[in-house]
């Protein structure tokens, strides 16, 4: 290669890149730059393992020339075609993992954490019933606002961990992969052509480790507690410690067996194609950290739903309403059918209509295919991708997911929605594909997967070098074939139900609220935004408890310009009700109120929002609140009981000396999180300057616990500057009762 080629090679293959990194520099500072960046690392990632690894494994193999058909020479605007549609088909293979994925990772891992829930249940002395009844968990805000306020963090401390198992444990998986190969007579062959089960089954085997390590972390982001003890952060601890113990060492002797094994077979292409697997599993779990808070917050609905559907089983079971099941039949046939005139009337006719010879440019992009090799076909191949990736994953999923949503709006309940669509959906798909004809569900395993091929075309007058996009088929077999079922044919159908629910809760808005169970218990009940006013029916019977809240929206001068009524009823708004507290007694002021709510609703005055699941806490008495700097100085006191004072400087200086104290004869390296004595209970949260005391009677909760947690990071966040180097100065902190109250409020 000369330096021209050398340069323009480079150069040419960097554009794209470059190009797609630009809006992110105008964006950053937004939470939609945020998103974006996490986007544009991905696929930056992606290239690297697609576009550039391929090339240097194939150092040893001669470039393929991508030759020019008469009239084609020189033309630059076919040159800069290929380009484009190479990198758009990239684009859309990244895609993929997103949209085709994760979803399986994000939506199997809560019923893997639900397991877990039940085997923690099982060491309790107490019955399961009762063990379940005191489970509690943190969920207060819609998955819209957690996605946001996760992004704006900027904290990649959980990715970090996380990222560094999965690295931790891929010799180990990788190793027992290709031992079950050996044992099934698959062989694992290069990357220059044949069949290869161990690259295709990598997928899977990433899919499956990440799924048990998301269902771990879980249990530690829900919050879930038993007992006033969150449990989850201990398993996560625990699982993590034990895996990396066990795991780093036999990950080295895995890769030294490894290097052992090619050494004896007298080959080193063995090394080279482990190397690139390597690169290509690291590359889906960076892409997976990068997804995590994206997904994560519906994750942890799915896993609080089914814990709520577990503790309140019986009345779930008698409350399941059948009566509108026919809508989920109807919306499914209507998914279908008019998937099934856009792919007969638009797509297929289009499709032919470009690639009238798609048979043999799909036979040309195989990776060991005879020449000659057409800078045409190469082109077209990758216009079938992307056009593919349309076709097959965005549209039919887009239409799946919008008529499932559909389904929760005019049904009212997803599990009945879930219940009477999919099956349909799934059965007509199976008669389509049965019949050779394409289905909305797509029910056939890949067996294929795509690399690059490293190429040269003379289109713009040197050697520009490259990748084309070619297959390698894989045969997935006895063991492997079995192991890869579970996600092969259900992807697809996980991954409309879990963007059914994203594009139904993304715009919720959620509300929490106590109510009295007796002097002992509160009862915190979770609500979540309706786009429906509530129907007559459901208004009379009373069953549900719906929260009325007055719209933000509304301007003062709009609300004196309503009648006296309306007037009355939202300035009695200026805290959340119950709807129970509202209604009138008289049968005909009731009817009256049912249409003035309506009117307040539909012009936007109220919100309505409907319970989503609730829980029952135990009911404690704060005493004070402590805020303390890592080297032991009183920040910031208040107290909640008058006629119980403490001195801030004592108390400080007593915490202070208790957590170094145990810390320092114990050698743990664990936070002390609890001190109990008798009937008084300190609890302890950490942020990364200081630490908060909350004196307590009684036993701790996990409610009272997350407000100490929330309260030490919004605190933490307020005067991080002056908490840097805090100099002593009080002055700071003393107008801090204001948030005290709003975060401890009952």
């Amino acid at each position: 290669m000369s330096a021209i080629e050398i340069v323009f090679t480079i150069l040419l293959n960097i554009i794209p890149i470059l190009v797609i990194s630009i809006p992110y520099f105008f964006i950053k500072k937004k939470i939609i730059g945020k998103l974006y960046g996490r986007i544009l690392l991905g696929i930056i990632v992606f290239y690297i393992v697609y576009w550039v690894l391929p090339i240097v494994f194939q150092l040893e193999t001669a470039p393929i020339e991508l030759e020019l058909q008469s009239g084609e020479e020189e033309n630059t605007a076919l040159g800069i075609g290929y380009i484009v549609s190479h990198f758009l088909s990239l684009i859309s293979l990244f895609g993929s993992y997103p949209l085709v994925t994760l979803p399986f990772i994000f939506l199997v891992a809560p019923f893997i954490s639900i397991v877990l829930v039940w085997n923690r249940l099982r060491k309790e002395k107490s019955p399961t019933k009762e063990s379940l009844a005191a489970l509690t968990y943190q969920l207060t805000e819609s998955p819209y606002n957690r996605i946001r306020d996760e992004l704006k963090k900027s904290d990649w401390s959980r990715e970090k961990e996380i990222l560094k198992l999965l690295i931790v444990l891929l010799p180990i998986s990788l190793f027992l992969l290709q031992l079950v190969l050996s044992i099934t007579n698959l062989e694992t062959v290069s990357l220059t052509g044949g069949e290869t089960a161990l690259g295709w089954f990598l997928e899977i085997l990433f899919v499956y480790l990440a799924t048990f390590i998301f269902s771990i972390e879980l249990l530690f982001s829900s919050q879930i507690a038993l007992k006033g003890r969150y449990f989850g952060e201990s398993i996560r601890t625990q699982t993590y410690k034990s895996l990396y113990t066990v795991g780093a060492p036999i990950s080295i002797l895995s890769i030294i067996l490894f290097i052992v094994d090619a050494i004896q077979k007298g080959s080193t292409e063995s090394i080279t194609i482990i190397i690139y697997f390597f690169a290509y599993f690291i590359m889906a779990s960076v892409i997976f950290v990068l997804f995590l808070k994206i997904f994560e917050p519906i994750s942890i609905l799915i896993f609080i739903k089914i814990i709520d559907w577990w503790k309140h089983r019986k009345q779930k079971k008698k409350a399941f309403d059948t009566k509108n099941f026919y809508y989920g039949i109807v919306f499914a046939c209507l998914a279908f059918f008019i998937y099934f005139v856009l792919n007969y009337v638009l797509f297929s006719p289009v499709y032919g209509f470009i690639f009238p010879n798609y048979q043999v440019i799909q036979e040309s992009a195989k990776f060991n295919a005879p020449g000659p090799y057409f800078l045409g076909d190469s082109l077209g191949f990758d216009v079938m991708n992307i056009f593919s990736f349309i076709a097959l994953v965005i549209t039919s999923l887009a239409l799946a997911a919008f008529f499932l949503v559909l389904g929760f709006k005019y049904m009212r309940s997803i599990l009945t929605a879930i219940a009477s669509y999919l099956p349909v959906l799934i059965f007509l798909s199976a008669l389509f594909v049965s019949l050779e004809l394409s289905a909305l569900i797509y029910l056939s395993p890949d067996t294929y997967w795509i690399t690059g091929q490293t190429s040269y075309t003379t289109i713009f007058g040197f050697n520009f070098y490259t990748l084309r996009t070619a297959g390698l088929e894989a045969d997935l077999r006895g063991v492997l074939g079995i192991l890869a079922v579970p996600y092969t044919y259900t992807r697809y159908i996980f991954n409309i139900i879990i963007w059914s629910l994203i594009i139904h809760y993304l715009r919720k808005e959620f509300k929490t609220t106590n109510l009295k169970v007796d002097e002992k218990h509160l009862e915190k009940l979770i609500f979540s935004s309706i786009t429906d006013f509530i129907t007559i029916d459901d208004y009379k019977k009373g069953d549900i408890q719906y929260l009325i809240s007055k719209s933000e929206k509304v301007a003062p001068d709009v609300i004196m310009s309503e009648r006296e009524e309306v007037q009355t009823l939202l300035n009695s708004l200026e805290h959340d009700k119950l709807l129970k507290e509202l209604i009138p007694f008289e049968e005909k002021e009731k009817q009256r109120f049912y249409f003035t709510l309506k009117y307040l609703f539909n012009n936007d005055f109220i919100d309505i929002l409907k319970p989503e699941f609730s829980y029952i806490f135990e009911r404690v008495e704060k005493q004070g609140l402590y805020i303390i700097y890592d080297d032991g100085r009183g920040i910031f006191d208040y107290t909640f009981v008058r006629e119980v004072v403490h001195d801030a400087g004592l108390i400080s200086g007593m915490v202070s000396a208790i957590t170094s104290f145990i810390k320092e004869t114990t050698k743990s390296q664990d936070l002390l999180k609890t001190i109990d004595h008798g009937d008084i209970t300190i609890m302890l949260e950490y942020g990364k300057r200081i630490f908060g005391a909350l004196f307590i009677k009684g036993k701790q909760t996990s409610e009272i616990r997350a407000r100490l947690k929330e309260f030490v990071e919004r605190f933490e966040s307020k005067y991080k500057t002056v908490l840097e180097d805090w100099s002593g100065a009080l002055v700071h902190f003393k107008e801090d009762h204001s948030m005290v109250e709003e975060i401890f409020q009952e």
